[in-house]
């Protein structure tokens, strides 16, 4: 579920009106009031383009976590050139082997790949 009130919270602290906001992701800014207020739910691209201008997660704007997971997400690099030595990952209740990982991140950047050709 998106919580909106994240919206109008991320909007005060980057010193943004409605307005402005609005302009930005080139939306009527008074049904993106109406979002802000609990009147009306906001579209995965719209939210998609408020997360874009404020550069920030869409998970930021998604209830999928508690506070602590969050910060916790918020401070994870995985850009790490020691990754494996920065933090233990697990899956399935099982500890990733380096080769496990090497191969996890050449799937990703070849899917990168793909999908932008795509795009």
């Amino acid at each position: 579920m998106i919580n909106v009130r994240k919206v109008k919270e991320l909007r005060k602290k980057k010193g943004d009106t409605l307005k402005e906001l609005a302009q930005k992701i080139n939306y009527d800014f008074s049904n993106l009031s109406k979002i802000e207020r609990g009147i009306l739910q906001p579209s995965l691209p719209l939210i998609r383009k408020i997360a874009d201008v404020y550069d920030v997660n869409l998970n930021y704007f998604l209830d999928l976590y508690s506070k602590e997971e969050e910060e916790f997400l918020n401070y994870l690099d995985l850009n790490s050139t020691n990754i494996l030595e920065d933090y233990r990952l697990y899956l399935d209740d099982i500890e990733l082997t380096e080769q496990e990982l090497e191969l996890a991140i050449e799937i990703i950047r070849k899917l990168r790949i793909s999908i932008n050709k795509k795009n």
